[in-house]
Parts: structure tokens; C-alpha cells; sequence
């Protein structure tokens, strides 16, 4: 029985199956699903596709789309061709279909293995997810030895070319120099090694000269359009991994690194003694001595610790203005004092927001005089406290929860039963007794009035999840109140109890000749729950 909620189609396809890449394809298994949900009465279909993603990884895009619409109620229907489309693990894949899907009232339907929770599960289906995880390890096996051979007779394995090569599709083995990249490369060398410039230095002058950072060269250089803000920004990190790439002077360096496991797709890098390197086998951008004095002068490079400051309230801070994050900087005053400070990262940009400097000491004692004087109201008014605390949240909700449920309730009744009436009509449709063009016509309008009840369903839906979450987050005020009989020091785990965040203003205009550690600036903070507590 339908209930207006959506009825998600989980398509998946990747070669690494083995599957016929025509009968396993996304548009063939999407028609599969459609023609399945319309001939069983389902409706409000909406598609969830991963393309090229193997069955052992679950961080596919759209399968954590829908996992998140599951978590927020919307989902009442999941449908997949067979139980491998949903993954290849066995116990990630018996953990969502029964404890999932079922703690989110959602159905389940394997059309091929005949899997439909509502008729209860198949005593079958763990053996069915666990020869699935061995035919998924079974290629990964066959993938690897195949990658180990390839390494091991000195073929490139990369699947991505150093920047200053490329190669064709026909045959990928035989690196081509691209030689405008290469002119890059050869400058790089160059500036570091003959004119002294620092790793950071000729990042900024490949950005003024204009120069594609790699990943956009590489997209140009195919004819791909690309608009980007960061074209042409080059990072220091980029500079450090060209200077110490072997492969431009001719070699090629496989099993530099590897992943752990078919399941576990996290990339660590080997010792010297796993890497095995074949010289000559295209051609150098750079010769083998200059490569070797950079090498050397890498290694000689000292790198000075910096004394890092802890910033306390650098997760909590957010501009009054614009709201961008407010980020720690050491503010330099006369006398060469050093100052914490505070300063809104669209103004540092250049974004069009205006200085909002703030001390780091201003903002502890304005903020634990707020927490102090919060929890010696709830303390010796606790009563008190509660009531007005329940008073602005009131003031603060959209409306009342029980009629918010009441709308949601009546919203869902009528969708259940247009979707009674729609398989009506396509029953009387079959059985002829109308004819496609009024079928079409009273569809139509069924369809219209359930896609505004889906509208207004997502959003009641969407407003009690925010009501629950802010009851959940007013507990952690009222664990805080309940764990400290009085503050008297700001710290990290203080902060962490009582504040959600704080907004910082500008500095009222009267104000702004004083002395930077004077300023006062306008605060705003918000305590877990209940955001601004202005009745103390």
C-alpha cells in the first residue's frame, strides 16, 4: 500500500562485475524497475543511479542520496533488480536490508532473487549476499594478479599519466610528451634549482603567468571546455610532488602505492623495497643530473616548527554579516605585541565583506559572562528558567507540532488513496472500459494534486525533523546546566557543552578609533536548542 512516499529505483552497473555490460546497463535496468513498479501498483518513482562504482563501495553518490532521503522519512519503497546491485559485501548489505531499511519502515524488493520484505525474507538471502562478497573477491583476486604481472614486467600500471605525457586510447602503453606541459615542468626545475625560488614562490608565478594547473591542462588539452575560479592555482604540494617525480627523466615507477583490500579501498604507500623502477622506458623531460641536485636539495631543506596558537573559538565563529566562517590570525600591535584575534575570511578574500576583527580576549570574557550568568538563572530559578525557555521556542517554531502531524497525516491519507484511484483507473484501462486518451486525463490530474500533497508532505516532514533536532540539541543545554555547579574559566569542553555557535558585528562607529584590544564588538551567541537567550 502506497503512503505518498517515494518509491526508490537503486540502479548500479560497474565492469567489475562481469555482468553483459547490455542487459546490466543502467537504462536496461531502470526500464526493468519502471516496468515492475507501474505492473505493481507503485508509484512516485524516482531514480537513484550509480554508473561505475564497484558492489564493495557503499560511498557510491546516489545510494548515499537515497540513504539520506530513507533517514529523513521520505523513502517507503526501495526496488533493485537483484541483491548484488545493492553491494557486494555481505554484512554491509544484511546490515541495511534487515536493520536499515526495516528501523526506517522501508520496504525492500530484490525483484530477481523474489526478495520483498513485506512477505517476509528469504531464509536463503545471507548465502545469497555471501556468494556475491566471494565472486566480488574472486575478481578482485583475478584484478590484482593481473596488475602484479603487468607491474612486474615493466608496463605502466598508472591510471593517470604525469603531468607533461599522454597517450592514446590504442595504445596507452607508449607515453607521448606533451610538449607545452613539458616546457612547464623543465621551468619548474629550473626555478628551483637555478634562480632559488621556493616551492610556495613559483606557485604564485606559474598563477601570474596564467599556467593551467595540471588537472585543467589535462581537460583543455582534450578540448574540454572548462570555467573554473581556480584555474590557474598552483599549490606548493603540486610543485613538491613534480620536483620528485622519477618518471621525468624516463623511468617508470610502478607499486608506489596500493590499496589494502578489495573492501577497504584506503591507498597506503609502500617502502622503497615493494617499488620497483625500470629506467629508460620513455622519453626524459629532465636529465638525471639535474634531477638529482634536486633531490639532493630537497632533502637538505629544513623545516622550522612553527608555534602554532590554539585558537579557542575557531570552530564557533561566523561573521553577523555576511556569515563566513571568522578565522584565528595573530593581530601585530605597537611594541611588537602579539594578539589572538579573530577576522572574517570573506573580508581576508577579498569578497566584499568588511573587517570584523575581533580579540580573542574581548570575546572569552564577553562569552563566559553569558554562560555564567545562563547557568546562574537555571540554577537558582530552575522553574523559571524552563518556562521561558519553553516560551521562546515557541516564538521560534513555525508552528505547533500537533497540527503540523495532523496536516502530515491528512496529506499522506489523500496520497494513498490517488494512489488507489490511479491503479483504478489503470485496471480499468486494461480491462478496456476506458480508452488511453481518458486514462491520460484523469491521470493528469491525479498526478498534479499528488505533486503538490508530495510538496507539502517533504516539507512538514522537513519542519518536525528540525523540531525533533532542536529538542535533542536543547538536552545537550540542559546535560551542561546539570554537569557544572558554576564556571569560572573558559575552556574547550565549557564551549563545547553550552555553545552552537557565535555571530560577531562590527564595531559600533564611535568605537572604531579606539585601540584594537579595546574594541567591543557586537556579539551574538547561541546557546545548544535555543540560540539567543535574551530574557536574563
Amino acid at each position: 500500500m502506497q503512503t505518498g512516499k517515494i518509491t526508490a529505483l537503486y540502479v548500479r552497473f560497474s565492469y567489475d562485475d562481469g555482468i553483459d555490460a547490455e542487459s546490466g546497463s543502467i537504462e536496461h535496468q531502470k526500464s526493468l524497475l519502471r516496468s515492475y513498479a507501474e505492473a505493481n501498483g507503485f508509484t512516485n518513482l524516482s531514480y537513484y543511479a550509480d554508473d561505475g562504482y564497484a558492489g564493495t563501495n557503499f560511498n557510491r553518490p546516489d545510494f548515499q542520496r537515497m540513504l539520506s532521503d530513507i533517514k529523513k522519512g521520505l523513502v517507503g519503497t526501495v526496488i533493485v533488480k537483484d541483491m548484488s546491485r545493492l553491494g557486494r559485501n555481505y554484512l554491509m548489505v544484511g546490515q541495511y536490508v534487515e536493520m536499515e531499511f526495516p528501523k526506517h519502515n522501508v520496504r525492500f524488493i530484490a525483484i530477481s532473487d523474489n526478495v520483498d520484505s513485506a512477505k517476509g525474507m528469504n531464509d536463503l538471502l545471507p548465502i545469497n549476499n555471501l556468494m556475491n562478497e566471494w565472486y566480488s573477491r574472486d575478481i578482485s583476486k583475478k584484478v590484482r594478479s593481473m596488475i602484479r604481472q603487468k607491474g612486474n614486467s615493466g608496463q605502466s600500471i598508472s591510471s593517470k599519466l604525469p603531468y607533461g605525457y599522454y597517450n592514446t586510447p590504442e595504445d596507452k602503453q607508449t607515453w607521448l610528451m606533451d610538449e607545452l606541459a613539458a616546457e612547464v615542468v623543465r621551468k619548474i626545475f629550473d626555478l628551483y634549482l637555478n634562480q632559488s625560488f621556493g616551492m610556495y614562490q613559483i606557485a604564485k608565478i606559474l598563477k601570474a603567468e596564467g599556467v593551467p594547473r595540471p588537472t585543467y591542462h589535462r581537460r583543455l588539452s582534450k578540448g574540454i571546455k572548462v570555467e573554473a575560479e581556480d584555474l590557474c592555482v598552483w599549490s606548493a604540494s603540486v610543485i613538491r610532488d613534480i620536483l620528485q617525480h622519477r618518471e621525468y627523466i624516463g623511468d617508470t615507477v610502478n607499486f608506489r602505492t596500493e590499496i589494502t583490500s578489495y573492501k577497504n579501498k584506503k591507498v597506503i604507500h609502500n617502502s622503497d623495497e615493494k617499488i620497483r623502477i625500470f629506467p629508460n622506458t620513455h622519453p626524459a623531460i629532465i636529465d638525471r643530473e639535474t634531477f638529482q641536485r634536486v633531490q639532493d636539495k630537497i632533502s637538505k631543506e629544513i623545516r622550522h616548527k612553527r608555534n602554532v596558537y590554539s585558537y579557542l573559538f575557531a570552530d564557533y565563529l561566523y561573521c553577523m554579516d555576511c556569515h563566513s566562517r571568522m578565522h584565528g590570525r595573530q593581530c601585530y600591535l605597537k611594541g611588537h605585541r602579539s594578539l589572538p584575534a579573530y577576522e572574517c575570511s570573506a573580508y581576508r578574500k577579498s569578497k566584499g565583506c568588511c573587517f570584523h576583527g575581533v580579540p580573542e580576549m574581548y570575546l572569552q570574557a564577553q562569552v563566559l559572562a553569558k554562560i555564567q550568568n545562563v547557568l546562574n538563572y537555571a540554577k537558582s530559578s530552575p522553574k523559571e528558567f524552563k518556562q521561558n525557555i519553553q516560551k521562546l521556542l515557541i516564538q521560534q517554531a513555525d508552528g505547533s507540532k500537533a497540527v503540523m502531524e495532523e496536516e502530515l497525516k491528512k496529506a499522506q491519507t489523500r496520497t494513498a488513496e490517488i494512489d488507489k484511484y490511479i491503479q483504478g483507473l489503470f485496471e480499468a484501462k486494461v480491462r478496456g472500459e476506458i480508452d488511453g486518451s481518458l486514462f491520460a486525463s484523469l491521470k493528469k490530474t491525479y498526478d498534479e494534486e499528488k505533486e503538490q500533497l508530495n510538496k507539502l508532505i517533504i516539507d512538514f516532514i522537513t519542519k518536525l525533523s528540525r523540531e525533533n533536532e532542536a529538542n535533542e540539541k536543547i538536552q545537550l543545554l540542559y546535560s551542561a546546566i546539570r554537569k557544572y555547579d558554576a564556571v569560572w574559566e573558559l575552556t574547550p569542553e565549557v564551549l563545547t557543552d553550552f555553545i552552537e555557535k557565535i555571530e560577531v558585528g562590527q564595531v559600533s562607529a564611535e568605537n572604531k578609533k579606539i585601540s584594537f584590544e579595546l574594541r567591543d564588538n557586537k556579539i551574538s551567541v547561541f546557546f545548544w536548542g535555543v540560540g539567543i537567550i535574551n530574557f536574563i
